[in-house]
């Protein structure tokens, strides 16, 4: 009796003490209230030979990861499994478990009518209106007091490893799960993500347009370069809201791709705009080996990090090979700084240096740096510094490219203009030939006048004279008296003809002379007093031939009038010199006499219109004499 008393204490307290070893390690989900997050509160096992059968799993020995995570990245090609032991203490029977993005796996419960496990059908998708998206969930039930142990083959790939994030949540806090598990964090990242991704899609446009106005290779490699990196920050923003596997089965394809593809599409753009084929063929070599290391890298990295067992080499292969393509870039980029001076290649240095310092800093926050904030996580933030170095090195080639265009419109309007000079040129020079030959016409013409028809004139103006002393009879004395004097004033208006048809008279003081010369001859056998007042210094002024024409028949017919009609003792001229040329011709005559207007009209109205024609202009005046102001525009 004793004995039996002693085995129950010894059941007993065995018993009691399996029931607070189990209790200890199981999850009350009962006192769950929206949703908790249990990746570290879950046991796991890895099975390296993967021949284990789920009942050999279960019996085998689970352990916690405490802070390292639970899955090796450097062992993926191992089968993983997972032990959530649960308990529930509340009414609340049926719980959802998310157990992260991309995820493939089986659950299995163990079934007491057949003793054995059961994989459980019980994975679905549910709708959420917070991220727009289908979120992947698998109920199961636990009633309240009951303890229930669930293993879970997770399908562990080199895509889904790290997006492993199980969340056990109340059903109907599906909303408030979705809300603060996935948008919460990321506000803030997401604003700036989608205001950074409109700047950078201007630029797009703009760098484009410019390509399609343009043509040359340099735009279209920086269009290609800004699309590249639009579509590589449009997808890591996507990541917040895409749960599909295909999805994540290509993250490492375009996360590799799309930024050494970005690289390669700058150094072309560099290389292009640069023309450094021709500049410099030595800095041309290594920027096309840099291309060239980048697609070998591609070629052969891509297919390795797609295995299990290699992903974590092709992981760190990628980093350094990003980290050796940041240093070679820029020493290049300062060796270019450094061999040309201007600044078109300062824009250059200043947004690469930028660019390559920010990414820098995100390549160490996003593999090595801890950074936990309530908006921000360490792969946010570095994404947004990769983003801004991006921006940044956007904005200075932005500048480059304004630049550039700046500098071109300007050659080209100088082009233009020294076109324009030139076509001016030439047709002076064509003007000038017409006026040469004008002017030599004028001169040919004046010469043979002056040979021929002058010479003639003279002749009959001679045998006139001697016809005259040899015959004495009255009327053939009359007559060649007449021959004599006509001769005489055809010799005279040849003369101012030949005078006026003389380019090389086509000068104001050659004018003011020849007027000078007129006046005195005029004068010389009257009776009349003469005063001429010339300026000191007169220009050298051309002076058409038409013009000098109008201006000696006016002054001609102004001498004639005083002559004629003003009784005059004394007559002054004067000739002043400026913006116009005046001739101011006064007399101390009768002045004008109303009564004699008919006689002066036609005098009077022909020096006007003699005037008009060159755009000068008559004013008279009746002042103790007669008073004529001439006045010709020399400008």
């Amino acid at each position: 009796m004793l004995l039996k008393r002693f085995a129950i204490t010894v059941a007993s307290l065995l018993c009691w003490s399996f029931i607070i070893a189990q209790t200890a390690d199981f999850i009350d989900i009962g006192k769950i209230t929206e949703y908790d997050t249990v990746l570290k509160r879950l046991s796991y096992f890895t099975d390296y030979s993967k021949k284990l059968t789920i009942e050999d799993v279960a019996q085998a020995t689970f352990h916690y990861p405490g802070e390292k995570f639970p899955f090796d990245k450097t062992r993926l090609d191992a089968r993983y499994f997972i032990k959530l032991s649960v308990t529930n203490s509340s009414l609340q029977d049926t719980f959802w478990l998310y157990p992260g993005r991309s995820q493939r796996y089986i659950m299995y419960a163990y079934d007491s009518s057949t003793a054995t496990m059961q994989a459980l059908n019980n994975q679905f998708h549910s709708f959420s209106y917070t991220v727009f998206n289908s979120v992947p969930y698998a109920f199961f039930i636990v009633k309240k007091g009951t303890y229930r142990n669930f293993y879970i083959e997770a399908d562990i790939g080199f895509y889904n490893w790290h997006l492993f994030d199980p969340v056990i949540l109340l059903p109907q806090e599906q909303t408030a799960f979705t809300f603060d598990h996935f948008l919460r964090p990321n506000r803030l990242y997401t604003f700036i993500t989608i205001a950074l991704l409109g700047i950078m899609f201007s630029m797009l446009v703009y760098t484009f347009t410019i390509f399609l106005q343009t043509l040359k290779n340099e735009y279209l490699y920086y269009a290609l370069a800004m699309l590249v990196f639009i579509v590589y920050f449009l997808l890591r923003l996507l990541n917040l809201f895409m749960f599909s596997e295909l999805y994540y089965f290509f993250y490492d394809l375009r996360y590799q791709m799309l930024q050494l593809m970005g690289n390669i599409f700058v150094i072309a753009f560099i290389s292009s705009f640069f023309t450094l084929k021709k500049t410099f063929p030595d800095l041309y070599k290594h920027f096309n080996i840099l291309i060239f290391i980048q697609l070998i890298f591609l070629a052969i990295n891509l297919p390795l990090t797609y295995t299990n067992r290699y992903n974590h080499i092709g992981n760190i292969a990628f980093d350094i090979v990003r980290v050796i393509a940041l240093l070679y870039s820029a020493g290049l980029i300062a060796l270019l700084v450094i061999r040309k001076r201007n600044k078109e290649v300062r824009y250059l240095g200043i947004g690469s240096f930028v660019a390559i310092l920010l990414s820098g800093i995100a390549l160490y926050t996003d593999n090595w740096g801890e950074y936990e904030h309530y908006f921000f996580g360490h792969a946010g933030i570095a994404v947004l510094i990769f983003t801004l170095g991006i921006l940044f090195q956007m904005i200075f080639f932005m500048q480059l490219l304004s630049y550039r265009e700046r500098m071109q419109q300007a050659q080209h309007i100088r082009a233009v203009e020294k076109l324009q000079l030139e076509n001016d040129r030439k047709e002076l020079e064509k003007y000038k030939a017409v006026i040469d030959a004008r002017d030599k016409e004028r001169n040919r013409i004046s010469q043979e006048i002056h040979d021929d028809i002058g010479s003639g004139l003279t002749s009959i103006r001679l045998l006139s004279e001697i016809a005259k002393t040899k015959n004495a009879h009255k009327d053939t004395a009359r007559e060649l008296e007449k021959i004599s004097g006509t001769a005489n004033v055809l010799i005279d208006k040849m003369n101012e003809i030949i005078w006026t048809l003389n380019s090389r008279n086509d000068t104001l003081p050659n004018l003011i002379a020849y007027l000078r010369h007129l006046v005195v001859e005029y004068f010389e056998p009257l009776p009349t007093q003469l005063h001429i007042v010339t300026p000191e210094n007169i220009s050298e002024i051309p002076v058409s031939g038409k013009i000098r024409r109008n201006i000696l028949l006016s002054v001609k017919e102004a001498l004639h009038n005083i002559v004629k009609h003003s009784q005059a003792t004394e007559v002054n001229i004067h000739f002043t010199t400026g913006a116009y040329f005046s001739i101011s011709i006064s007399d101390n005559g009768i002045g004008f006499d109303p009564s004699l207007t008919q006689s002066y009209n036609n005098g009077l109205q022909n020096i006007k219109e003699r005037l008009s024609i060159i755009g000068g202009s008559c004013s008279i005046s009746n002042n103790g004499g007669t008073s004529i102001i001439l006045k010709i525009p020399l400008v």
